[in-house]
């Protein structure tokens, strides 16, 4: 346990920079050629794997007794994935009495984290979080505008996964909420400004970077935020798999997602949203499922 609290502390003490969505962009920058950089190839052979999902644990903040970890130890397990983006987490709230989240789901699965803070709330700290099997190299909080609106982020973490050639950075968000999806689309706008170089962050070479876009985006594919998104990014699906992730008792509609990037192509092995079942309470654990992807990458 020792080992992995280190390594988290890292993560999350010395790598997770909070960075203002201050730069005003009037959406007609023009991305400068870079030197260097990370060059495209082509994988024949031995290509690179990944299995990552996103899921939403809000519902623990609320339960009977947020201290019980059981059901969603449980649902991390089954998932099984190298990296979990985790929107909605809370760091030591009063709500969730006073119990680091991110962490206490670290250590039970011994996976490495990173956490991105959103806002301070209820005497502790609100935000979304990455869970990785693997060493998470750097990572970075940048805050998404969202006006007079909840205060929303996206967390950057570049994971050391085995077999690629370049760490992939993985950009974990969870968007505005409310029903005009004004707020939204300007958040999506943003991150595919960050995710270009347009928007300042720390990583230098983003912009031909390995990348995958995941979390809540309290936005089915329809809407106009997800519109934006697929300009640069391409969703994850797979035909005939049913996306629908929330309520997990019984879903109504997809707003959980993940995207790669267009730089990269990949291929999608399986596509997962788990049901409740005799085997598993999903809905026990979140009242959103997860979305569990199986990619190969086929060009970086």
């Amino acid at each position: 346990m020792k080992k992995i609290a280190t390594v988290a502390a890292v993560a999350l003490g010395c790598m997770a920079i909070n960075t203002q969505a201050s730069e005003t962009l009037g959406g007609n920058e023009i991305l400068a050629v870079q030197k260097g950089g990370v060059a495209s190839k082509t994988y024949a052979k031995g290509k690179p794997h990944l299995r990552i999902a996103t899921y939403n644990i809000g519902k623990n903040e609320a339960a009977d007794n947020v201290a019980d970890f059981t059901a969603l130890n449980s649902a991390i397990k089954r998932i099984n994935a190298d990296i979990i983006a985790v929107p909605e987490v809370d760091n030591k709230t009063q709500r969730s009495q006073k119990i680091d989240q991110l962490k206490t789901l670290a250590e039970a699965n011994k996976m490495h984290y990173a956490f991105g803070k959103a806002l301070d709330f209820d005497g502790g700290e609100y935000g979304l979080g990455l869970l990785s099997k693997y060493k998470i190299l750097h990572s970075q909080v940048v805050k998404l505008p969202s006006g007079d609106a909840e205060q929303r982020v996206v967390l950057l973490a570049q994971v050391d996964v085995p077999g690629f050639d370049s760490a992939p950075i993985i950009m974990v968000t969870h968007l505005d909420w409310q029903k005009d999806p004004t707020v939204r689309t300007g958040q999506a706008r943003y991150l595919l400004d960050l995710s270009i170089g347009d928007a300042g962050s720390d990583f230098k070479d983003i912009a031909s970077s390995i990348k995958i876009l995941a979390g809540d985006f309290n936005s089915t594919r329809d809407e106009q935020p997800l519109k934006e998104i697929r300009y640069f990014f391409n969703e994850v699906a797979k035909q005939g798999t049913d996306t629908r992730s929330w309520p997990a008792v019984n879903p109504a509609i997809d707003i959980d997602h993940i995207f790669t990037f267009k730089g990269q192509k990949w291929n999608v092995k399986n596509l997962t949203i788990p049901a409740n079942s005799p085997e598993f309470n999903w809905s026990a654990a979140s009242d959103h499922l997860p979305v569990i992807a199986d990619l190969e990458l086929t060009e970086q």
